[in-house]
């Protein structure tokens, strides 16, 4: 299935499966999608799921960014970014995935470029972190976290997201995701509203599956 993941200042807000073939965005109430952003149009933008999945720009005044370049209409790939005034739609294809789990479900695609420059010996790599399962039928795998933002947990049930702020982690609760009863844990504790700096050997339990954060 294929949807998109609503963003602001780094913030998971929303997630909206792509389960129609028109889905609006604007600042009009009428919109599928309202945003309420003084930078956003009326009627902003569409994204339309035909043969494939396209955003398009509905005249408005200040455009819509698809992975950093303004665009009228353009067809979207798995990871792609569009971003409409403040906001930040992350476009994500299931199908696409290539780590198959029910339990960490998708990790944002996009990877770094590649630098011809020479390597500073003086300088420090960053460290790298992961988060390893620790129970369920994942038990012992391990998945890298090198994306801007990883998804944790089963559709329509508990969701989290871990997001990659420079080389701070946080994890966040995904709107609209679990029962107020029965949030994402972290080390033992319900999981805020607000977004939560990890720490290594934070151990964060969602949709009853433990996994651990840790140096990679």
């Amino acid at each position: 299935m294929a949807r998109i993941i609503l963003t602001h200042n780094g913030a998971v807000v929303k997630e909206y499966p792509l389960s129609k073939e028109r889905m609006t965005v604007g600042r009009k109430p009428s919109n599928d999608v309202q945003l309420d952003d003084p930078t956003v149009s009326g009627n902003h933008a569409a994204f339309l799921m035909l043969q494939h999945a396209y955003i398009e720009d509905l005249g408005s005044t200040n455009g819509v960014l698809l992975n950093g370049k303004k665009v009228s209409k353009r067809q979207l790939n798995h990871g792609d970014v569009v971003r409409i005034g403040r906001h930040e739609f992350k476009y994500v294809d299931d199908n696409a995935e290539d780590f198959e789990s029910t339990v960490i479900i998708s990790a944002d695609s996009g990877s770094a470029g590649k630098s011809s420059a020479p390597a500073q010996p003086s300088a420090p790599p960053p460290k790298s972190y992961q988060v390893k399962v620790l129970s369920g039928a994942k038990s012992g795998e391990s998945l890298p976290l090198t994306k801007p933002y990883t998804t944790l947990g089963t559709p329509g049930s508990q969701m989290a997201v871990i997001a990659r702020r420079g080389q701070n982690y946080f994890l966040m609760r995904m709107s609209g995701s679990g029962t107020a009863s029965q949030p994402p844990m972290i080390n033992g504790q319900a999981l805020k509203s607000e977004s939560q700096q990890l720490n290594p050997g934070d151990v964060i339990e969602v949709s009853n599956t433990q996994m651990r954060f840790e140096e990679a």
